[in-house]
């Protein structure tokens, strides 16, 4: 599975993480499935590179 970056807005973002600021998520998908839910574009861009660098690494 392949490491992906989603952007999230009004009824797709995380009943948890809706508030009067936010207007837009970025759903991180790693090649296992795990999803982290980040605020900042550029912070879930350096997130979805990590776990592909982390993958890479792990496959040797």
């Amino acid at each position: 599975m392949p490491v992906t970056v989603s952007k999230l807005r009004g009824n797709d973002i995380p009943e948890e993480m809706r508030g009067p600021e936010v207007e837009v998520v970025f759903r991180v998908t790693d090649h296992e499935g795990k999803v982290k839910y980040l605020l900042d574009d550029v912070e879930a861009a350096q997130s979805a590179v990590r776990a592909s660098d982390e993958h890479q690494a792990a496959k040797g």
